[in-house]
């Protein structure tokens, strides 16, 4: 007996040993790969929240980033993942929590700091890289004193053809005033600025998404086996209805949309569609009380006449909300799309499934959101007030919105988490986007006369494009525009533009953006 409490008092001392080995053994650079991957996009210098890219800022914060980690605080990802994945998901793996919360409970050790992964340059987009065109909003002023306002700014986009969208962020230059915006385009002509305060309908024809509080940027997939994009047309205008709310009066914001195009003449784009299919404006929450209110798409008992893909949601309520919940069913089957079990109203989402969805034939999609306005709710406006479906933010609302196109048979089988992941307009989360990426690049013959062939290396698999460019600057050929393996490539160019058409001798510039880097270089034809 006596031996068998001493080799059990020795097992639990050399685990104890080994547990403070393991902690006191790590040092930063074994974490900022951590916060990398899941903070410095918010917390960094300029960002929304207080910067967190190097070891002497993180070490004041040791203590709230353990407890905001283990409460599932941070990172901020309200929906639950046990109900559906999606995208670019914020949850820490255990093995990272693990290693976050042993290096802070042994003193966080900084070891050698040079060794961390440098962190990405940040500026005051989300998107790497440079937009085909900027849209400036009106500069305004907030006259929102003691309700909000509803306001419509309309921008025109001067397209001389149809092109097509694969991706868009807006830009508030005063967050603090902007609390939604909704974007749509506007193809007749019809769109008008109202500055009244009263603008609560939508002025342009064609949704393609919204703007909101913790909610990221539009970025559709943009290589084969699938490549979405939003249409818009010549001569259209960008339409925006702002939410302002109370209490901003004075405060002065001038916003941007930034806009990524497909190329001129991008073949197999299929349309994506944004709308908001589940809205209930007839419930009522009494004061110190709560409800659940329901939603569902198609309000008829037929189901939807045809199949559809869900690219993506975005459920949305106010401050009395406490959780949503979201599914597609046909009688005692369900497909689940989102549940958020705490919904926090300062961080909005747009979720973009890892998989599309398919929606089929003869199903609903449901809706469910639940409003607590009692004490135990200390979000909600007043617990001793009623509140009603509205417009305001001490109003309510259950107006869930998806992202969606016609469905393609094998549409549920495309990995979308993995095309974004590799997709140049999303900055690396665990390398610095100067790593070299290239090993070689020429063109040969160079003077040509009927082809040439480029020629490159790359180190590591990257997301490819290649172009072709006159002496205007102009685009003239995509010669490719997809993922590629690591080890030698080819791509020929036989002196032709998107048409087919021969181009006149001269000089022309091939441009090359392979993961975050660019290189360039011109090529003669006689």
């Amino acid at each position: 007996m006596k031996k068998c409490i001493r080799f059990s008092f020795l097992a639990l001392l050399n685990c104890l040993l080994l547990n403070s080995f393991y902690a006191f053994s790590q040092t930063y650079k074994d974490v900022a790969p951590i916060f990398i991957a899941n903070c410095t996009s918010c917390h960094h210098a300029g960002g929304l929240q207080f910067p967190l890219t190097r070891y002497s800022e993180v070490v004041p914060f040791g203590s709230s980033i353990k407890t905001d980690v283990q409460s599932l605080k941070m990172p901020p990802w309200p929906a639950d993942p046990s109900y559906k994945h999606y995208a670019h998901e914020r949850v820490l793996s255990a093995a990272d929590k693990a290693t976050l919360v042993n290096w802070i409970d042994g003193g966080m050790v900084a070891g050698d700091t040079t060794l961390a992964p440098p962190v990405p340059v940040y500026g005051n987009a989300q998107l790497n890289g440079t937009p085909d065109l900027i849209l400036s909003l009106p500069k305004f002023t907030s006259t929102s004193t003691s309700t909000d306002k509803y306001i419509c700014v309309n921008v025109p986009v001067n397209l001389t053809q149809d092109r097509y969208i694969r991706a868009f962020e807006y830009i508030p230059g005063n967050a603090a005033i902007i609390h939604h915006a909704v974007i749509t385009i506007d193809t007749t002509g019809t769109a008008v600025d109202d500055y009244s305060g009263n603008c609560t309908n939508f002025q342009g024809q064609i949704n393609i998404g919204d703007f909101a509080p913790g909610m990221g940027p539009t970025v559709l997939p943009g290589v084969l086996p699938i490549k979405f994009g939003f249409r818009i047309k010549a001569g259209s205008k960008m339409s925006f209805q702002l939410h302002i709310p109370e209490g901003t009066a004075g405060q002065k914001d001038s916003s941007e949309l930034r806009l990524f195009f497909y190329p001129i003449g991008e073949p197999s784009i299929r349309e994506m569609y944004f709308q908001t299919v589940l809205q209930n404006w007839s419930f009522f929450v009494p004061a110190n009380d709560s409800v659940t209110a329901t939603a569902k798409y198609p309000t008829g008992t037929a189901g939807i006449p045809i199949d559809i893909s869900l690219y993506g949601a975005f459920p949305h309520s106010h401050k009395t909300c406490t959780s949503i919940i979201n599914f597609a069913y046909k009688n005692t089957d369900t497909i689940p799309l989102i549940r958020i079990p705490s919904w926090d109203f300062h961080w909005q989402g747009q979720y973009t499934f890892k998989n599309m969805v398919k929606f089929p034939q003869g199903y609903h999609l449901f809706s469910g959101h639940k409003f607590d306005n009692t004490i135990n709710n200390p979000n909600t406006p007043d617990h001793n007030v009623a509140v009603s479906p509205g417009l305001f933010t001490s109003d309510e609302m259950l107006f869930d919105s998806y992202l969606f196109a016609y469905y393609q048979a094998g549409d549920e089988n495309v990995d979308i988490a993995a095309i974004l992941a590799n997709d140049p307009l999303f900055y690396p989360t665990g390398t610095s986007h100067t790593e070299p990426v290239f090993i070689t690049v020429h063109a040969y013959p160079n003077p040509f006369t009927s082809e040439t062939s480029i020629d490159y290396s790359l180190l590591t698999s990257q997301y490819v494009r290649i172009s072709i460019f006159n002496n205007l600057g102009q685009e003239i050929k995509q010669l490719s525009f997809g993922i590629e393996a690591s080890g030698s490539h080819s791509h020929i160019w036989d002196g032709r533009d998107a048409s087919g058409k021969k181009v006149s001798p001269g000089m022309y510039v091939y441009k090359i953006q392979a993961g975050k880097q660019h290189i360039s270089g011109k090529l003669i034809l006689e």
